[in-house]
């Protein structure tokens, strides 16, 4: 098993624990016949280092068939997506943060550098996003067509930050929360996330890349007794480095 960088607390209470995730941790397990190496989960640390967490929320069933505890967790991201995780402390917190995700109240905010020039400053992409037929780990954003099978209505806001001659830094928002869809909406777009060997070029275009260029920047959210909290997370290392590469290649 690689030896990965732990998550950090970013904010801890009776209700919420909020972790910074660092690129290359599941957020379940990967289940039986996994390749080695795929087995670490924030599942498993959070477990390990907050024992109560194991009966917070319904067990999640895993692709294999395998049950493992939710351990609190609100919301998934992919293992090589790095920043904000959010995790409910207590059963009534996990019902009430579950609703907020569910009614969109949260505010989530990626950044990513993609493949491609985005020409607009900003703007929707508003796809619905199906399971691929052809692959069933991919998704397909595409218009909806009644021999596309089943697809669920998926919403990005994007805004551009930074252009490069070949690619585009992005602040995303999606506004519902389909399983990989900033990644799906951007290749639908033509412009797949650097290093995304599911939905891009198998071989990223920059040479200094060495996992996916998606953040997980802040997450707004609702508290129990009125208003709402923004959690953040900087820019990991090997992404400010990607920055300044593209930089210093204009």
């Amino acid at each position: 098993m690689p030896v990965l960088v732990e998550p950090k607390i970013i904010f801890s209470d009776d209700r919420l624990l909020i972790l910074d995730k660092p690129s290359g941790w599941l957020t379940h397990p990967a289940g039986r016949g996994s390749p080695q190496g795929e087995t670490v989960s924030i599942t498993e640390w959070l477990i390990a280092h907050f024992p109560p967490l194991a009966m917070i929320g319904p067990p999640e069933h895993l692709q294999d068939g395998t049950m493992v505890p939710r351990a609190g967790i609100l919301h998934r991201l992919d293992r090589e997506t790095s920043g904000v995780f959010a995790v409910a402390k207590s059963a009534g917190a996990f019902t009430w943060f579950t609703k907020s995700f569910h009614d969109r109240t949260v505010e989530k905010v990626y950044l990513a550098i993609v493949s491609g020039v985005v020409k607009a400053d900003s703007g929707v992409i508003d796809l619905p996003i199906g399971r691929s037929r052809k692959d069933p780990r991919r998704r397909v954003a595409r218009p909806a067509r009644p021999e596309m099978g089943e697809s669920r209505p998926a919403i990005t806001y994007f805004r551009v930050l930074e252009r490069f001659p070949h690619h585009t830094y992005l602040e995303l928002k999606p506004k519902t929360g389909r399983t990989h869809q900033i990644r799906a909406h951007l290749k639908a777009i033509q412009t797949p996330i650097l290093g995304d060997q599911l939905y891009g070029p198998k071989r990223a275009d920059a040479p200094i890349v060495t996992r996916m260029m998606l953040h997980a920047s802040s997450l707004t959210l609702p508290l129990l007794d009125g208003g709402e909290k923004r959690f953040e997370s900087l820019l990991p290392e090997d992404f400010r480095r990607t920055l300044d590469y593209l930089r210093s290649s204009c």
